[in-house]
């Protein structure tokens, strides 16, 4: 299964889902690859070196990108640095796809050549989403895109969700009622740990230990959710 984690507008938490469905995945007996579509790089950045990721961009074209390995048990195929036709992102993603049973593709936040790349070599979308007007009132485009390609959609996912402000009370049973079929049901915490696992390089899993995470749970059964779908 090749899913692409997309929506059109940034800082929704896409590489954080990425990441953590991954791991989740990962922990239930399936090989998963990462693939950081997205030239900002934040996945990279998120499990590998600063130091790293800056020679990788250095040498961006002079060599094939090669599969990377976290000490986390998630392989990254990074694609970030690497500029190249929409049909070719996807003939990449495709070319090491079966070597997993999921690959779970980080786009970037817009259709540009790499997203439709990842789009045509996916089976499957996922879209995170906030519970805030922008985010929901482009929920719509993006269901209707993953439609007209004949991609399942997996579903929507709430993140970054704060039950203090008035807008995520106000936006969350809407998505669940407008988009009811395509709600996955899960409604991601904002949580400190995503960042401060981030900033060393780790998974939010790795990093809280075994303390209780609700945060961490939501991603868990999420990917219980993807895990019976293989």
């Amino acid at each position: 299964m090749i899913i692409a984690i997309v929506n059109n507008k940034g800082g929704v938490g896409k590489t954080t889902t990425a990441v953590h469905i991954a791991y989740a995945l990962i922990q239930q007996g399936k090989s998963v690859l990462c693939v950081d579509m997205d030239g900002q790089a934040n996945l990279l950045m998120h499990l590998f070196p600063l130091e790293m990721i800056y020679d990788m961009k250095d040498a961006k074209g002079v060599t094939k990108p090669s599969i990377l390995h976290h000490e986390s048990g998630i392989d990254v195929l990074p694609l970030s640095f690497h500029v190249v036709s929409q049909k070719q992102y996807a003939s990449l993603i495709e070319s090491v796809a079966n070597n997993y049973d999921v690959v779970l593709l980080d786009c970037p936040p817009s259709l540009e050549t790499r997203t439709l790349g990842a789009l045509d070599a996916a089976t499957a979308v996922l879209i995170p989403t906030e519970a805030e007007s922008l985010s929901f009132n482009g929920l719509t485009s993006l269901i209707e895109m993953a439609q007209m390609r004949n991609l399942a959609v997996i579903g929507i996912v709430v993140t970054r969700f704060e039950k203090k402000k008035a807008a995520h009370n106000f936006y969350l049973p809407l998505i669940a009622k407008e988009f009811r079929s395509l709600f996955s049901g899960a409604v991601i915490p904002n949580s400190a740990i995503f960042p401060s696992a981030s900033a060393m390089q780790r998974v939010g899993y790795d990093w809280n230990g075994k303390k209780a995470n609700p945060a961490l749970d939501e991603y868990t059964k999420l990917a219980t959710k993807i895990g019976a779908m293989i």
